[in-house]
């Protein structure tokens, strides 16, 4: 039902938190490992022996990089990345409703992606809208380059598209200086064009010296959700540690659970508010009859 991007600005947890999200959220969801510098992680982390693979291999025949090569060997412009696209998910739990795009396997292989990037958005927009999932993009730390996006080392197409950018941050001095540059190039980019500066906000992993709003009021940004952060739950989705026990009562997976919702809700109504103006710039008249209606509204019934 909507697209979500995760970025930071240095190793802040978003890999972890965009699976946790993914494995948290009660809707079918679909993870997309995006990160062009260290991508693939999961593959070598959460998924590594995993009984899973009966679906297909999960080594460096498959993932993102594979698109790129669909995408390079298309005969026509009307093929689509589609049945590429298909044949490189692969499931992320046994229930059927969870999937993952596997990252790069090799940082080299992210130039091969440029033209790829806008047709892997679309897709990702179809799965949400019209599949029905939840998609999770783990963008990684995009780089950046004199003030903007890397037109090579960030998937810039990605998060133009997405109904919400997130900026993973943790609650304390460095990293909030430390996410200062990439915020202010987030919603100076995407404000003009794309998911707009209003669809930017943090997620706030762990606890620190800072509260919520001195985050917010540091960054300038909303914090749109929260995840407490416990080293059993991280380690095991970072494949260092066995399975806990009672993993679905964790703090990070319970936090997982209500911050899909929060974020879909986010997301939700965005995208309301974006088809609402769509049609006023299609139709200006239409702004004075809402206004008289938001007017009569508030004046009560008569009589």
């Amino acid at each position: 039902m909507s697209v979500i991007a995760m970025v930071s600005a240095r190793s802040e947890g978003a890999t972890t938190s965009a699976l946790a999200l993914a494995l948290a959220s009660p809707r079918p969801t679909l993870l997309a490992e995006c990160d062009v510098v260290s991508g693939g992680s999961i593959r070598n982390g959460y998924l590594y022996d995993s009984p899973l693979h009966d679906d297909g291999p999960l080594d460096g025949t498959v993932g993102l990089h594979m698109l790129a090569q669909a995408d390079w060997e298309r005969a026509s412009a009307e093929e689509t990345l589609a049945p590429a696209f298909d044949q490189n998910l692969r499931r992320l739990d046994a229930s059927n409703r969870r999937y993952l795009l596997p990252g790069l396997t090799d940082p080299r292989q992210a130039a091969s992606l440029a033209t790829t990037w806008p047709t892997l958005a679309d897709l990702l927009q179809v799965t949400a809208q019209q599949a029905g999932y939840d998609v999770f993009v783990d963008a990684g730390r995009p780089v950046l380059d004199k003030g903007r996006l890397h037109p090579l080392l960030a998937p810039a197409a990605l998060l133009h598209q997405a109904d919400l950018v997130l900026l993973v941050v943790r609650a304390r001095r460095t990293s909030v200086v430390a996410a200062q540059p990439m915020i202010d190039v987030l919603r100076a980019e995407l404000g003009t064009a794309g998911t707009g500066a209003d669809g930017v906000g943090l997620l706030l992993v762990g606890q620190g010296g800072y509260s919520v709003a001195e985050v917010s009021r540091a960054l300038q940004t909303p914090v749109m959700a929260q995840l407490s952060w416990d080293e059993r739950t991280a380690g095991y989705l970072e494949g260092e540690r066995a399975r806990p026990r009672g993993l679905d009562r964790a703090p990070l997976m319970r936090d997982a659970r209500s911050a899909a919702r929060t974020l879909r809700e986010w997301a939700q109504r965005r995208r309301l508010q974006l088809q609402l103006a769509a049609a006023q710039a299609r139709h200006p008249a239409v702004a004075g009859v809402l206004q008289r209606l938001t007017q009569a509204q508030e004046a009560g019934p008569r009589g």
